[in-house]
């Protein structure tokens, strides 16, 4: 979400990884205090409204309220607040139009799917090895407990190295590490932004927190020299989702993940990172933001590259588009799916796939709601009508079949009786 922060724990010896996303530390009063003051409503109206819309169906949490100042009546009406969901409701819309559950947890894993795109001929980070508690085939880099992992990381040549969880939550990134060599004078990593970590440590960290679900090391995908020059080094992500409704894929909304140049990753809460939202049909970014909660701010050039963001188009996007729409077309069962894709220096490179994206991100790149008829309530509802059409016809069928099973039964006693009768 947009204003997250990691909440760390005083008692708790400080780690490496930043294995564990907390919740912000809001202080309503103060939120309260400063939307009356901008929105002239009492704060008992605004109160009111934001219980509505964290207790009621569009699941908010306090944070988003104030963040997307919904209780703004002179920027949106009550059907535009109406269209903002929380990250619940966009989970419960995701379960609606994902009917096909057995393949949500294959696209979802990042070693499975991600052989399957490679195989297709669709741009994925190498795979170099992979932590797990769970044997797997040697072939796959294959790699159980602390000294396997510091012996690899000390050994492999295949720096520079992305490191991830292969299960989690990817909308917050806990846990990755962007690794650039290892020195053997020192026995350290060396990591992106010059900073070195202790090789034992940091294999420890991932053996303890990560190998029960696993950990991936790829390798590291690098941006599009246009994107060097517009926002640095960093792999700033562009989530876009795709639908298919039964006509085969389409895009349905887009929004780029801008990283500060040292960030490792590009997710919004994180400190320095910008959230654009791009026009889906022509990859032009038509809204830049930064900042969080009553932080939000909203911007026409990076803050550290000076390069003029608002209004710019991002490089390869029809074939970026056309990464998804194939990448989506390997499971077109699948209804809806989130894809991270980098603008790489080597074409347009899918690094995850989410079947259950969170949609709050769209609201925080535009500042609108998603659940609009044109982008994800139409989507929706239309969902709604087909599995309500499926059940009705599945009940009309077993009606059918139950009145048929029972004309044969009574026939089957007649032929019975008849014989008796012979």
């Amino acid at each position: 979400m947009a204003a997250s922060a990691q909440a760390r724990d005083e008692t708790k010896p400080e780690t490496i990884l930043d294995h564990e996303i907390g919740p912000a530390k809001l202080d309503i009063p103060a939120m309260l205090l400063k939307a009356k003051k901008e929105s002239g409503r009492s704060t008992f109206s605004i109160a009111k409204e934001m219980g509505r819309f964290t207790i009621g169906k569009a699941k908010l949490n306090g944070d988003q309220y104030f963040a997307w100042r919904i209780y703004d009546d002179n920027t949106f009406t009550a059907d535009q607040k109406a269209e903002f969901i929380g990250a619940m409701r966009s989970r419960q819309i995701n379960w609606t139009i994902n009917t096909v559950t057995h393949l949500l947890r294959f696209v979802d894993n990042k070693v499975l799917f991600g052989a399957t795109l490679t195989a297709s001929g669709i741009r994925y980070p190498e795979r170099v090895a992979i932590v797990s508690d769970v044997r797997l085939p040697k072939g796959m880099g294959w790699l159980k407990g602390k000294e396997a992992i510091a012996e690899f990381l000390r050994t492999t040549d295949a720096y520079p190295l992305f490191g991830k969880p292969i299960t989690g939550n990817a909308s917050q990134s806990a846990g990755v590490a962007s690794l650039t060599g290892y020195d053997a004078t020192t026995d350290t990593l060396m990591r992106h932004d010059g900073t070195t970590l202790d090789v034992d440590a940091f294999a420890g960290e991932v053996n303890e927190y990560f190998g029960p679900g696993g950990y991936l090391f790829q390798k590291r995908v690098f941006p599009h020299p246009d994107i060097v020059k517009a926002s640095g080094t960093g792999l700033g992500t562009v989530r876009l989702v795709t639908v298919n409704e039964g006509d085969g894929p389409r895009p349905l909304y887009a929004a780029w993940k801008i990283t500060a140049t040292d960030a490792v990753a590009d997710n919004f809460w994180r400190k320095g990172n910008l959230l654009a939202d791009v026009d889906v049909e022509t990859g032009t970014l038509r809204r830049v933001r930064t900042g969080g909660g009553f932080r939000f701010e909203e911007v026409e050039t990076h803050p550290e590259t000076g390069a003029r963001l608002l209004g710019w188009t991002l490089p390869d996007w029809p074939e970026a588009v056309e990464t998804a729409l194939d990448a989506h077309s390997l499971v077109p069962m699948v209804g809806i799916i989130g894809w991270d894709l980098a603008l790489a220096d080597g074409g347009p490179t899918i690094i995850e796939a989410n079947t259950f994206p969170n949609h709050t991100l769209y609201q925080d790149a535009t500042g609108k709601g998603v659940f609009s008829m044109d982008i994800l309530r139409g989507v929706h509802e239309r969902a709604v009508a087909r599995k309500e059409k499926k059940d009705a016809e599945a009940k009309a069928k077993a009606r059918s079949e139950n009145r048929s099973w029972r004309r044969v039964q009574l026939q089957n006693i007649r032929d019975g009786l008849d014989g008796d009768d012979a």
